[in-house]
This record gives structure tokens, sequence and C-alpha cells, in this order.
């Protein structure tokens, strides 16, 4: 009786062993040694290991900025914190608190399984259908380099750039004024100033997702036709081997533009492909073309909105060996180099009118007069300048009523 004992007593140890459900609805566990990882977060195959509530966000984030729906997250069996209140957190923290997410992510789901001495997710991530591929979205820690990308962007003529800042300070209707900024400073960047609308997804701190939308009005086949035109113009090819000074090279810009360019009253008329290849334009589109023709001949120059007599009216600034001038290419069209070349704010400021804080000052002492060869007799000793028609100030800047050059751009 005594061995039949022991001998059942040792088959039922045998059979909770093996787990025979059918005598014992038991669970059990295999005791081993654990082995950290040597990293925080460690990957096996295509699994992250993860370690804390830091870790499985960032896991999750890098399963996203890779635009991969499906992904595996171990938690490690030393896992700091609660895996069932983590996991939901952390989907919650980040389809809510990421720019980038809050952007691009639909839901954010999971399917969370009991191991032997771990938990393993498997995470699954829809899109909207808005979202770009991962590679397509550009990514900065600061703003720096922001400038670049704009422009390149309307030099391919892509109707649309989503760039993830870090930290960024733009809102959405500074960013609109930067592309503007960036396409006033290159506007042979683009053969049309493009109506720009953004849309900012925000996360913490100042992480900021920008979805920058472009409008041309124009076909792709019709922005590759006048891009390619404005490619083909090399109006100071010849200047290779001739030496000019800044002044003398700003002047070349301003008689090639006026003699090709006549003055349009056409609001439409207002980019450099309507001055440079269509032969008129607004004073907006000449202004914005003389930027790009002193560009070529390394002559800062910017363009300035304002007003003459009153009325909304474009002309630029210029830099001239460290000084500031007023340059009008439409007053020059209209009347003639000598009444809107090389004006000083004093001068200026009879007819014209524009946000002095915003430019520089031009104080500079040079004049048109100053860069004219004169082979003909010197003029009076008096200062009067027998040259300039009745109605000028004496400084370049007609009196006239400017009817010719309010042109509402």
């Amino acid at each position: 009786m005594k061995k039949l004992l022991i001998t059942i007593a040792l088959i039922a140890a045998v059979c909770m062993l093996c787990g025979c459900a059918g005598v014992f609805d038991k669970e059990y566990v295999v005791v081993s040694d654990y082995v950290p990882p040597v990293q925080d977060s460690t990957a096996q195959g295509d699994k992250i290991t993860v370690r804390n509530l830091n870790e499985l966000k960032t896991a999750l984030l890098g399963l996203i900025s890779a635009g991969d729906s499906e992904g595996a997250i171990l938690f490690d069996a030393a896992y700091d914190g609660d895996v069932v209140t983590d996991l939901a957190s952390a989907c919650w923290q980040v389809r809510t608190q990421d720019a980038l997410c809050a952007y691009c992510v639909d839901n954010i789901a999971y399917d969370l399984s009991k191991m032997v001495t771990h938990y393993e997710a498997e995470i699954s991530v829809s899109y909207s259908a808005a979202a770009p591929d991962a590679a397509d979205i550009r990514q900065l820690q600061y703003s720096a380099g922001l400038e670049d990308i704009i422009r390149d962007t309307l030099e391919e003529g892509s109707d649309r750039l989503v760039v993830l800042i870090a930290r960024s300070v733009y809102g959405a209707e500074e960013m609109e004024s930067l592309v503007a900024r960036v396409y006033r400073t290159y506007p042979d960047s683009a053969p049309k100033e493009p109506q720009v609308s953004v849309n900012m997804f925000s996360g913490t701190g100042r992480q900021r997702l920008y979805e920058i939308r472009f409008d041309y009005g124009l076909s792709a086949a019709e922005m590759e036709n006048r891009r390619l035109q404005l490619l083909a113009l090399e109006p100071f090819v010849s200047l290779e081997d001739e030496e000019l000074d800044a002044a003398h090279r700003a002047l070349l810009a301003c008689e090639y533009l006026t003699e090709g360019c006549a003055l349009s009253p056409d609001d439409a008329s207002n980019d450099v492909y309507a001055a440079l290849v269509e032969g008129e334009a607004n004073s907006e589109g000449m202004a914005l073309a003389y930027v790009a023709l002193c560009r070529r001949l390394s002559v800062p120059c910017q363009i300035v909105y304002g007003q003459y007599n009153r009325v909304a009216h474009c002309w630029n600034i210029v830099e001239l060996d460290g000084e500031y001038y007023h340059v009008d290419p439409a007053a020059c069209a209209a009347y003639g180099m000598e009444y809107g070349f090389l004006m000083r704010d004093e001068n200026a400021w009879n007819y014209y009118r524009w946000d002095t804080a915003s430019y520089p000052a031009c104080m500079g002492q040079l004049q048109y007069r100053d860069l004219l060869i004169h082979e003909e007799e010197p003029a009076p000793e008096d200062g009067s300048d027998e040259d300039f028609e009745e109605g000028s100030d004496g400084d370049g800047i007609a009196h006239a009523s400017g009817e010719e050059i309010e042109n509402g751009s």
C-alpha cells in the first residue's frame, strides 16, 4: 500500500509539471536568470525592446517616422512601470501631443500579449489619406535652413511642402509671410508668385509641423514652359570680361529692364515672367524683375512695397558700397533714368511713402549724373541741370501727377 501511494503521488507530480489540463488547470512558470540588454532599447529582428515609458513613446514615434503601418514592441522583463497602463497612455500621448502624428496618423491600435517573462505588443498604425510618404517630410531641428528648402520647392514647382521643425517660433501666418519673403528675394525661382496656404500642427514645446500648399494658377505644362523661357535668358553674358563697379552694374540692370519692358496697369502682370519675357508689367513685376537682374550682377537689391502719390506702388532699394539708394524702374520707364535711379530718402519722401522701419535708410550721396560719361560740355556751375525736364526737384524725382506709374500693384 505504501508503495502504491508513493507511485500515485509521483504520477500526480509529473502530471502537474507537464501541465495536464485534464487533471490540473494550473499555470506554470519556468524561472531562469535574467540578463539585461546592453542598451536602453534594443532591436531583435523587427522588434524593439523597451524598458520604460519614454522608450516606449520613442519606439512608437520611430515606427511612425519611418512610415510603417505595423511593428512589434517587446517589454523588457524588468520594465519600469505598468505595461497595460503605459501602452494606452503612450499611444494617446504620441497621437495627440506630437506634431507629426497629429498631422498624419488617424489611429494607433495594438494587441498586447503576455508571454512567459514579458509582454509583447503588435502595433498597427493607420494614416490619413493626405499624409505624404515619410521620406517626403523634411525635418529640421531649428528653423535654420528653412528658407533654402522653400526656395528649392519654388524652383521645383512643387505644390506642397511638409516640414517638421523640433523648435520653431513660426505661426501659420508667419510661415505664409516667410514664403512670400523668400519668393521676393528670389523672384526668378518661380515664373509666378503662388498663393500660399499653411496648415500648422503643434506638438509639445515648440515642435511644429507645417503643411504648405502652393497654388500657381497655372498648369504644370505652362509652369515648365515659363521656367524654361526664364532660364534661357542671358542678358549679361557679355560682361564676363568687363569690369564695372556696383553702381554701373545696377544702372546696367535698370537700363536693360526699362528698354525691354513697358509699364502696364494690369495687376496680373506682377511677376518676373511678365517683365522679362512678355515685356509688359506693373510696378511690382518690374521691381521683382529688377531684383532678379541685380542678383545676376551681384548687386544687393530688395523690393519695397509702399505708395506713390498715395497709390499702391513698388520699387527697389539697392546697396552700393555700403550705402543705400531708392531705384524705381517704373519711374525710370515712364520719365527717364534721371527721375527714378539713385534717390535718397529726403527727396523720395515728397511723393513716395513706405514703412521706414522695415527698410534701410537711403542716405547715399551718389547720383545718376555721376555715372554718366559726359562727352558734352559740363553742367553749369550754378548747379542747375539743363537735362532735367521742368517739374523735377533736381534729384531725379518727377513733380508730375504720377499717373503714368500709378498702376495699383
